[in-house]
């Protein structure tokens, strides 16, 4: 999809505040309702817009401990296998394919140390993971994350 002003526009207001109506969306685009909500229809088939989503702060919901975990996986492991199995755990809140030393890096939020000392045992005798290496996240920077800057 070849994205213009107006779309881009639409995309920095949705990121701005997701909740917006569409009636106020036309209105600050200054567009019609209909020629507005159309924009918004090809913005989510085309796969530009896809999804909704709300920032939870993780220890407010009782997840006060977040932590980094790199996995580099057994020789001969298939990554497949482990994408499959990382989304059963609710814990992991994030997951990214690596270049470099690790295959792959885990955001987790759990309730305590403990439970982040159980999912390294399971990483390792579970999910073949050789080596792992954790980092605890002290604080997360203001006004990150962050939505894709708009070229």
């Amino acid at each position: 999809m070849v994205m213009d002003q107006i779309d881009r526009e639409i995309i920095g207001l949705l990121q701005h505040d997701g909740r917006i109506t569409a009636t106020d969306l036309a209105k600050q685009i200054q567009l019609s309702l209909s020629a507005t909500s159309e924009r918004l229809r090809q913005l989510k088939e085309s796969g530009v817009i896809s999804g909704f989503s709300v920032l939870v702060d993780p220890a407010a919901v009782g997840r006060p401990i977040e932590a980094l975990i790199d996995v580099r996986l057994s020789a001969g492991a298939r990554q497949d296998i482990l994408d499959d199995a990382i989304a059963k755990y609710p814990v992991i809140v994030d997951a990214i394919h690596l270049t470099g030393r690790f295959d792959t890096q885990l955001r987790v939020a759990t309730k305590d140390v403990a439970e982040l000392d159980q999912l390294l045992v399971q990483l390792k005798e579970e999910l073949e993971a050789e080596e792992t290496n954790t980092r605890l996240v002290l604080r997360t920077i203001k006004g990150f994350p962050r939505p894709a800057a708009l070229s």
